[in-house]
């Protein structure tokens, strides 16, 4: 930045200023006419994070972008009257944003030291200041807030497919290595299922996607309704998903639960999407309970099999 001028308060209008309304005319100008004012061009960093300061910057004209953290997601922006760079000054710490000007700026260039002084004499000056910070630390906690949802926004797509609302396959792979590792310290065996629709291309083919996607969703509720409050789902890819049947080591039950989410899909009804009773929608089923030692991929190869033997012989059924 250069400083261009001396600032003069007998020429220039201060009532705008936020860090001087309501002070003392005559203290406050006495300390501005011994201050600079510094233009900036656009692009050009008035302050840089985590770098020590002894300044606050007044804004005279132009607009500041103020990035709280790297990145898009941290910025917000200071018009006239508004000022940057107090923080540091009034705590004696690094920077914690990085200044930058957007368009042509003209920048009022305090010492710490004579803010810290004018405060000391004027009350009005104080309070300014304690209002700056408490606007700057709702900002600051606006934006984490922001962050925060932002980051949950992120971690729920990683772990959800958006079109059924199940468990993502990533998600599914995680756990079933953890579920593994805890059945193999002593913990509880598992099942898993995995179901595949019947001649799913039809509906895509027949009625569009918009129907296939409807078809997906369908067996997804299905799919949630035929199983026990302590399982998990999760679409696989395709219009393949996959259940685990937590604690569950008995193969006998898990067919019956596997025959449950069958019966659940046999009663979906296409009728108001095309118009007629003649598309059923049905799945085959393949189900593996966990054996002691084995590891997920062999878990899920044998569930996959039963899957195949069920396709093999006209799918619509469960097979382990």
């Amino acid at each position: 930045m250069k400083a261009t001028r001396t600032f003069d308060p007998s020429r220039e209008p201060i009532s705008d200023l936020l860090l001087f309304e309501g002070a003392e005319v005559g203290i406050v100008t006495d300390a501005l006419a011994r201050s600079q004012v510094f233009a900036a061009k656009p692009g050009e960093v008035v302050l840089t994070a985590n770098s020590p300061n002894v300044t606050v910057y007044v804004l005279l004209r132009g607009t500041l972008r103020v990035d709280v953290t790297s990145g898009d997601g941290g910025a917000t922006h200071v018009a006239r009257g508004e000022c940057v760079g107090e923080l540091s000054v009034i705590d004696g710490t690094l920077t914690s944003a990085t200044v930058t000007a957007v368009d042509e700026c003209e920048l009022l260039a305090l010492e710490g030291a004579l803010v810290l002084e004018l405060a000391d004499f004027s009350h009005a000056v104080a309070r300014n200041l304690l209002r700056l910070l408490s606007r700057r630390l709702r900002g600051t906690n606006v934006m984490l807030r922001e962050e925060a949802e932002h980051s949950d926004l992120l971690r729920l797509r990683a772990t959800t497919d958006a079109l059924t609302g199940l468990f993502s396959r990533g998600w599914l792979d995680g756990m079933i290595d953890r579920l593994a590792g805890r059945a193999e310290k002593g913990g509880e065996s598992f099942a898993v299922i995995i179901m595949d629709v019947d001649h799913f291309k039809t509906f895509n083919d027949s009625w569009g996607q918009v129907v296939g996607d409807r078809v997906l969703q369908r067996v997804a509720d299905a799919l949630r309704a035929g199983l026990r409050p302590t399982d998990l789902a999760a679409r696989y890819g395709g219009e393949e998903f996959v259940a685990i049947l937590n604690g569950l080591d008995d193969p006998d039950t898990a067919v019956r639960i596997a025959q449950r989410v069958h019966a659940a899909v046999g009663r979906i009804s296409l009728a108001a999407e095309v118009g007629s009773k003649t598309a059923p929608v049905t799945v085959s089923l393949g189900v593996a309970v966990r054996a002691k030692g084995e590891d997920p991929n062999t878990l899920l190869a044998r569930a996959d099999q039963a899957l195949h033997r069920a396709k093999q012989v006209g799918g619509d059924r469960v097979e382990h």
